[in-house]
């Protein structure tokens, strides 16, 4: 049958943690186990424990605890850690599926073992709250679990620096995978057990941006250990020698196919297509000239120029009047105004003027410079093209 932790809602954790902000550590130990709170348990089913475990779990975190310098010192924090994750992990026997419950590990730790998280973090105080509730990848006691979870017990954590299981259990798409994490801290610790502290963090941190960036093509879950063996490998010289990304066919190369599957080729990749022909450029050319002294030609008249206004008179998308205008920016033309959708253009030597709006995007100021007739007729000249078209 599953066994099923107590669960701690929110609002308790938090007046919990309020509560101990202001008390000593022996303070907060003298109010271990805190028993007066509402708990609920999972709608799904299973057992959930007896006191008598947290009990003997306490017992046993608390004797660890002292061996690392609790509740005076805080030292050999990093061999407390690898200790206790095991010792929480073997002792609770709870499934994966109940240790991801937030209001679980809130319960164990407020109700339990606050004393000791404080003590590990150097007190509540003003420290991050996550540290005692039970958040996914800082709560004190959940991500010790999940260490000993997905690393197993063949793996010695204390030969992991904290840098180094970050980058490994906060990307969700590697730590969901037990066989490729573990091959990948297997040959990790197998390079670096000699090496300096500074680098082989960065060996981790390089390693696991390479690992990321294979996973929407290469599905680790279908390698077997040899093929997912000969992947880290070359993941690891990459990101040890600053080398692209180790190509994705060598993993996948001695696969089999399948009995009833066929392989399907490539692609065939088309040719290009041809130029256009040089009257066709000059004829693209001619209409964007066009349209750039029908946009100028509304920024004389009115004073000003949108995208919208351009549409009006030019029969254009959005995006080709919004490339039009950079183009006449670019050209130091327009000068561009506003922000978003009240952007809007006008001539390089226009004056700002405060409060305006866009309801007065087609008032033309005072001074503005007539209509010229050039532009006239080019903008007469353009829509007859279209009309014709």
């Amino acid at each position: 049958m599953t066994a099923l932790l107590p669960r701690l809602d929110r609002e308790q954790t938090l007046l919990q943690i309020e509560h101990a902000r202001s008390l000593t550590l022996d303070e907060i130990a003298a109010l271990m186990p805190v028993t007066e709170v509402k708990t609920t348990s999972s709608p799904l089913g299973g057992m959930e424990l007896p006191e008598e475990v947290f009990s003997a779990l306490r017992t046993a975190i608390v004797a660890l605890a002292r061996g690392h310098g609790y509740p005076d010192e805080r030292a050999r924090l990093p061999l407390f850690d690898a200790a206790c994750a095991h010792l929480v992990h073997d002792q609770l026997q709870i499934s994966p599926h109940e240790a991801s419950e937030e209001d679980a590990w809130s319960h164990l730790t407020c109700c339990w073992l606050l004393d000791v998280a404080a003590w590990r973090w150097d007190g509540i105080g003003k420290g991050d709250e996550r540290r005692f509730r039970g958040d996914v990848n800082r709560n004190t006691f959940r991500r010790l679990w999940w260490h000993a979870e997905i690393l197993g017990p063949d793996i010695d954590l204390t030969l992991l620096g904290e840098d180094e299981l970050v980058n490994i259990m906060e990307r969700p798409i590697v730590a969901s995978n037990r066989a490729l994490t573990r091959s990948l801290v297997n040959q990790f610790l197998a390079r670096v057990q000699d090496g300096d502290e500074g680098g082989r963090m960065m060996l981790m941190r390089e390693a696991g941006k390479r690992l990321v960036r294979l996973t929407p093509i290469v599905d680790f879950h279908a390698l077997d250990q040899t093929e997912l063996d000969s992947m880290i490998r070359d993941i690891l010289d990459a990101a040890a020698n600053g080398d692209p990304l180790p190509a994705a066919a060598s993993a996948v190369k001695s696969a089999q196919i399948s009995d009833g599957v066929e392989r399907v080729g490539r692609a065939p990749v088309l040719d290009t297509p041809p130029e256009a022909p040089p009257e066709a450029s000059e004829s693209a050319a001619a209409e964007l000239e066009d349209l750039f002294e029908v946009a100028l030609g509304i920024a004389r008249r009115t004073g000003r120029v949108t995208n919208s206004a351009l549409r009006e008179v030019a029969p254009i998308d959005p995006v080709a009047a919004r490339r039009v205008l950079q183009g006449l920016v670019d050209r130091g033309s327009l000068a561009r105004r506003g922000q978003a959708k009240g952007t809007y253009y006008v001539l390089p030597n226009a004056p700002a003027v405060a409060g305006e709006d866009r309801a007065s995007q087609s008032i033309a100021p005072p001074d503005a410079p007539a209509w010229v007739p050039a532009a006239e007729k080019t903008l007469r000249r353009f829509l007859n093209r279209y009309r014709k078209d």
